[in-house]
């Protein structure tokens, strides 16, 4: 059977963002988790604006490309790019 190699500078390169994406994001879960135990109100903080990223990314990722684009063009409106 033919071996394939398939290491172009691009897969690798999305590989390593995802790899240390996720590690990155547990990590801040990890320390948002210690932060809320040595202080219940930062902890309640973190909490809400963890759901309000998990709301977001879902919101996103159920919209279409025509909503993407007119959604982000809106965004670069508004801050001025």
């Amino acid at each position: 059977m033919a071996r394939y190699k398939n290491n172009t500078p691009q897969v690798v390169e999305g590989f390593l963002d995802k790899m240390f994406g996720a590690f990155v994001k547990k990590r801040g879960q990890q320390i948002a988790k210690d932060m809320g135990r040595k202080d219940p109100e930062m902890g309640r903080l973190l909490g809400i604006a963890a759901k309000a990223i998990n709301q977001a990314e879902k919101r996103l990722k159920n919209m279409t490309p025509a909503e993407k684009k007119k959604h982000f063009s809106d965004l670069e409106k508004l801050a001025g790019l």
